[in-house]
């Protein structure tokens, strides 16, 4: 199956000519967006494997803003495509970990060149990640508590898909009582929309990386899902209630939280 690009172009004329030449090499093509607000919206919708993306566009934010997001926080590849051809705009782009730096050319672009960069790009990313996640392996115990009953036939290790994970932590409630608990060095706890508890033996800052949009990391200890199912409200901007916990918001993140929460949400 081929790859879905997302185009990030304010000039629906434009958009247009390069959603045929895309679609006649059959990848699909997501909607029109001028715009960092809609693109981001789309990206939350359907995540692309690719974005092509314009430095002049609709609103305050500029291609350049989207590209620094596009590979700190999605960690999506992207390829500029502008018609600015000045050596400032080019040195700015690399500075944003762009895959490439396509110059629009008048009256035609030249369809064949950016095709094949496309798919250069494209093969790059198919060897690193053969395709996004559904979920995550849970494990049962922690690794050296499972090593000690290996000879048993109990499940250690569980499938637990993202939207029904409520958060993941690096301490955990005791059983007995409110207190809460670190857990081991290079744990995480992950808790689900049933209760359930499971470890990963990673950390929150690797685990980040690999998780859908939605997944925001809201203190030193915790990233939370904030998915419609999960993402109950906020207490006066300091807290959050996931399922039926809070959690509170550090002023480290309080900013991402916000920008995270405006873009996912309709104020």
């Amino acid at each position: 199956m081929k790859a879905h690009i997302l185009i990030v172009e304010d000039e629906a004329i434009l958009y247009e000519r390069l959603r045929m030449t895309l679609v006649q090499e059959h990848y699909s093509v997501d909607e029109y967006s001028p715009s960092v607000n809609q693109a981001i919206k789309q990206i939350n919708i359907k995540r692309p494997d690719l974005v092509l993306l314009d430095i002049d566009l609709k609103g305050k934010e500029t291609g350049l803003d989207l590209g620094e997001r596009l590979h700190s926080e999605f960690k999506i590849p992207f390829i500029y495509v502008t018609q600015y051809n000045d050596d400032e705009t080019f040195y700015k782009g690399l500075n944003t970990q762009h895959e490439d730096f396509v110059v629009k050319t008048k009256p035609h672009m030249d369809s064949r060149e950016l095709l094949r960069k496309i798919q250069t790009v494209l093969n790059r990313y198919r060897e690193k990640a053969p395709g996004a996640k559904e979920g995550v392996m849970g494990l049962t115990k922690y690794k050296e508590e499972i090593r000690s009953v290996s000879h048993t036939k109990e499940i250690t290790k569980v499938p637990v898909a993202f939207e029904d994970i409520l958060y993941f932590s690096t301490y955990r409630l005791k059983i007995e009582g409110s207190n809460v608990e670190n857990v081991r060095t290079n744990y995480v706890v992950f808790k689900t929309k049933d209760g359930d508890e499971y470890f990963l033996n990673t950390s929150l800052t690797n685990l980040l990386g690999s998780l859908p949009h939605h997944f925001c990391r809201i203190n030193d200890k915790t990233i939370v899902n904030l998915s419609e199912e999960t993402f109950n409200g906020r207490i006066n901007g300091a807290r959050l209630v996931i399922g039926e916990e809070e959690f509170t918001i550090t002023p480290t993140y309080k900013n991402e939280v916000k920008k995270r929460i405006d873009f996912l949400y309709e104020s």
